[in-house]
């Protein structure tokens, strides 16, 4: 006798639904194939400071800790990685992650700088991995950095 599996299900839940405050003067990144995206308008030429949102499912074995350790080894692999910042205990969702914040090189003789939070979300049989992460050139710091975190801190479920 056959059955039907669905998604979403109890046996494949649906993936968090998320939410993040869009500034004036950065817009929605739909095409990129990201849960969220959005970026700073800045004049062309210019590295266009921006913030997104990934969620990755893993199976049951996968933990907080595990996540970590991922996050911390790609971080580790851009050019000349310098951690400015890194909060072992920070809450996203509600759920614990991680916060890292630091600067590496854009590969042109200039300097990116980077916000990253994560955290795992326990979604039944599965985790999912919740990341936001927000970017801007090193020259950008004064004008873009300050919106970028807030942009962070408006991540909730909804």
């Amino acid at each position: 006798m056959s059955s039907v599996l669905t998604f979403p299900s109890e046996a494949f839940p649906a993936y968090p639904s998320l939410q993040v405050v869009q500034p004036e003067g950065w817009v929605a990144l739909a095409g990129v194939g990201l849960p969220l995206a959005l970026a700073q308008e800045v004049p062309k030429g210019q590295f266009r400071p921006n913030v997104l949102v990934t969620v990755t499912r893993f199976g049951a074995d996968h933990t907080v800790a595990v996540a970590r350790k991922e996050v911390t080894r790609r971080l580790k692999e851009l050019p000349r990685f310098t951690e400015t910042l890194r909060e072992d205990s920070a809450d996203l969702l509600g759920a614990p992650g991680l916060r890292i914040e630091g600067y590496f090189s854009d590969g042109k003789g200039g300097t990116l700088v980077q916000a990253l939070r994560m955290c795992v979300l326990s979604a039944g049989p599965v985790f999912d991995v919740v990341q936001i992460t927000g970017t801007c050139a090193g020259a950008q710091v004064d004008s873009a950095f300050a919106q970028i975190r807030e942009i962070q801190d408006s991540l909730v479920l909804v």
